[in-house]
Order: C-alpha cells, then structure tokens, then sequence
C-alpha cells in the first residue's frame, strides 16, 4: 500500500512539473510558479529516494545498485534543477540543458516504476 501510494503521488507531481515545465519552456508562464515547479521537483526526488531505500530493504529480490541508481539520480536531477539558470545560461546552448533536465525527470518517473514493478513483483511471489 505504501509503495503504490507513494508513485501514485509522484506520477501526479510528475505530470504536474511537466506541464509548468512546457509553461515555462514556451514563456507561458513564470515567476511564483517557478518555486511550484522546483519544490514539486525536490518532493519527486524525495520519493525517488524513499522508493529506492524500499526496494533497498525488501528481505527477498533487494536490488541495491537499484536504490543506489535512485539516489544518484535524484541528487543529480535536484542539482541541475537548482543550477539549470547559471549553466550555460548567456549562450543559445542553454537548451541542450533544458533537455537534459527534462530527461532526468522522465527518468525519474521510469526509475520510479521500475522500483514499484519489482516491489509488486516480489510481493505477488511471497503470497
């Protein structure tokens, strides 16, 4: 229950940061919803993380270098998150970062489900 609840409420903050994302890419949108977007972001890699020590625990099928891919990957999609401004920001290459940076939430997302699909997996064969 815990691990479906949980890449429940990433997927819905998934789709959410990446419709702000679109809004912003677009210059839709911006200013306060900005802070929305980096704080939903933080809140993923947060579950991210959380998923990664569950199936790091889970006694039968533990995939640690799974929990481990989660954490790096988590630091690593806040830390281009929180610098994505100051990277590359003066030259008309700033978008090969935009990209980068939505490539690392869609992976994410991936890593999440493959972390919920092991879980639901070795559930079903321990009952």
């Amino acid at each position: 229950m815990f691990v479906r609840t949980t890449i429940m409420i990433m997927r819905l903050c998934v789709l959410i940061v990446l419709i702000l994302g679109i809004l912003f890419w677009t210059d839709v949108a911006g200013g306060p919803l900005i802070l929305l977007h980096m704080g939903l972001g933080i809140l993923i890699a947060l579950l991210l993380v959380i998923l990664g020590c569950v199936i790091a625990i889970v006694k039968k099928g533990r995939n640690i270098g799974l929990a481990i891919g989660a954490f790096v990957l988590a630091i690593c999609m806040v830390a281009l998150g929180l610098g994505q401004r100051s990277i590359l920001a003066t030259s008309p290459l700033h978008w090969i970062i935009q990209v980068v940076h939505l490539l690392l939430g869609l992976l994410a997302l991936g890593i999440a489900e493959m972390i919920a699909g092991r879980y639901k997996r070795l559930q079903t064969v321990a009952a």
